[in-house]
């Protein structure tokens, strides 16, 4: 998803002499190149957006934008391309626009689709009350507890766990997913946790329904208002500085 802007003199030339005219491709060159770096940063206007937008956005929003500049005309986008993690075009596309606006499908929840151990239409919600289910400073879960489950399900499917085995970590005991509701436990995912007593299957994720949202401000609009009042500013004052 991306936005070009491309400048037009007409608002302009009013308010230029006839020799600051023969500044304005140049300085509008320069004029971009300013908005660009403004826009992309992760302390830029779109991030401070983001900020106000969404609860303690992590640097990996706040570092989405990318520019790409030819002449005086500018593409500016967020990045949906990424090497590891989640990309951000993609998380972000339901609150800004640009995309579908249901829940962006994680690295955990397309490895739960995959291996048909989630319906599709379905979505892991952590069940923060859990001992085993960490979480940072904002609130959100820790990825290492993801990669834990993952492992968890896994070493239970190759029979590499034994039934009430102990351990402080997810993957020490038995993990597994109830793909739809059986019995007394609902869809989700459950780890076997022992004690004296017995065992028992204690809750980690529930699969609900996948949620949606409308965009908050669409990426589109943020740049339009910005790109309005910012450029004309920064061009005017390349021109001018460029005709002294």
């Amino acid at each position: 998803m991306a936005k070009t802007i491309k400048l037009s003199i007409k608002n302009l030339e009013k308010r230029l002499t006839i020799y600051e005219q023969t500044q304005v491709k140049f300085a509008g060159k320069k004029a971009l190149t300013q908005y660009a770096k403004r826009a992309k940063t992760k302390e830029g206007f779109i991030a401070k957006k983001y900020k106000m937008m969404f609860r303690s956005p992590v640097f990996f929003t706040l570092n989405s934008t990318f520019t790409v500049q030819k002449g005086i005309k500018l593409d500016i986008g967020v990045k949906d391309k990424v090497d590891k993690g989640n990309p951000a075009g993609k998380y972000l596309y339901p609150a800004i626009g640009g995309g579908s606006t249901s829940a962006y499908a994680t690295q955990f929840t397309q490895y739960l689709k995959n291996r048909n151990l989630m319906d599709n239409g379905d979505y892991p919600f952590a069940v923060l009350g859990n001992r085993y289910i960490k979480t940072d400073a904002s609130g959100r879960v820790r990825r290492y507890i993801y990669r834990n489950v993952m492992f968890g399900l896994a070493k239970t499917r190759d029979k590499e766990v034994k039934a009430r085995s102990k351990g402080g970590k997810i993957q020490d005991a038995r993990v597994v997913a109830f793909r739809s509701n059986k019995g007394k436990f609902k869809k989700g995912i459950y780890r076997e946790v022992s004690n004296k007593k017995g065992s028992y299957l204690s809750p980690l994720f529930m699969f609900k329904p996948t949620p949606s949202q409308k965009p908050k401000q669409t990426f589109r609009l943020i740049i339009q208002d910005s790109s309005k009042k910012i450029i004309p500013e920064l061009w005017l004052k390349e021109i001018k500085e460029l005709a002294k």
